[in-house]
């Protein structure tokens, strides 16, 4: 499949996708002003207040009137400011027309649902995660049929687990970012799992019986550990072709950890980030492609790394190329 580039996105972006934008712009800009009018109408409302105490007092005390004043208006209009900045005609025209104007120009066969999120099930049937799932949230759904039957699927995703650590409970972070699911029409042969450099079979969830192995491959084997059911998995499906689209994510986006894992017919793919992935900026114009081009560069990304597990074609390794660890 042809994926698309920068420059194609920047031609999208002056033919369609800016002329969809005006509304969008437009709450913008209205959003920014009613965060600015909440703060004129604070300090007003305070310099109001302090006259008046000031006055009411005598002007005894007028520091701590002062001080007293600021603080309660300053944290009041600082509240009201968040809410307006969230405004959520701005938040729903930003998915309704950016976000979704992308993910439709990166494959026009892919669904985008912005309230939805892949299950949590999936990341339970992964194994890729030791611990027990107690929150769970997410959004910013994608999922798609591609030409050969392969079910696709996307999302961000914020799952943590419960902990008591001195008698208090607290929210462990298990993973944070975003989760894609493949099921195939054909079932793969045997499990595995690839791992970013530091975890081992001890993190994952009753995988079963496992064995390491290198790929031969230097720069891979540094940022990546793999582990397989048998010989015969690493040589039928990590590829160098497979091994080569999973090296240039990883120099696109060297702070993001990445890990793998395939049973039978399933494939799962997380990919950790500390940033959320399509949220809006109502500080960033919308009229500038250069703001935009962020979204499309982690999609059209993510999408490049589907695709090449959705095409492992079992074609086999030279016997060199795969070696127990």
């Amino acid at each position: 499949m042809h994926m698309k580039t920068t420059d194609d996105f920047r031609q999208f972006f002056r033919d369609q996708l800016s002329k969809e934008l005006a509304s969008a712009e437009s709450a913008r800009k209205k959003t920014i002003l009613r965060g600015f009018l909440v703060w004129i109408g604070a300090i007003a409302l305070g310099i109001a207040a302090i006259w008046g105490l000031g006055k009411w007092s005598g002007g005894e005390h007028i520091v701590g009137i002062v001080i007293l004043v600021v603080l309660v208006f300053g944290f009041l209009a600082y509240m009201v400011w968040k809410e307006v900045l969230s405004d959520r005609h701005f938040y729903n025209l930003f998915k309704g027309r950016v976000i979704d104007g992308i993910v439709r120009f990166v494959d026009k066969r892919l669904h985008y649902i912005p309230h939805r999120y892949v299950p949590p099930a999936v990341l339970v049937q992964s194994r890729l995660f030791a611990k027990p799932i107690h929150q769970y949230e997410g959004d910013d759904y994608c999922f798609m049929q591609l030409d050969n039957g392969i079910f696709l699927e996307f999302s961000e995703v914020h799952a943590k687990t419960i902990e008591k650590e001195n008698g208090k409970k607290q929210a462990i972070p298990i993973f944070d970012g975003l989760f894609a699911h493949l099921k195939f029409t054909e079932p793969r042969v045997g499990d595995l799992y690839i791992l970013p450099k530091g975890m081992t079979e001890a993190d994952l969830y009753q995988p079963g019986r496992l064995t390491q192995y290198t790929t031969g491959n230097p720069e891979f084997d540094q940022h990546f550990v793999v582990y397989v059911s048998s010989q015969a998995v690493i040589r039928r499906y990590v590829t160098p072709q497979f091994i080569q689209a999973i090296l240039e994510f990883r120099r696109e986006y060297p702070d993001r950890r990445f890990l793998l894992a395939m049973h039978g017919k399933e494939v799962y793919l997380g990919v950790f980030c500390k940033s959320h992935f399509f949220e809006p900026d109502v500080w960033r114009p919308l009229t500038n492609v250069e703001s935009l081009e962020q979204f499309f560069t982690d999609i059209n990304s993510l999408m490049r790394l589907l695709h090449a597990i959705a095409d492992l074609s079992g074609l086999p390794l030279t016997a060199e190329a795969a070696q127990p660890a």
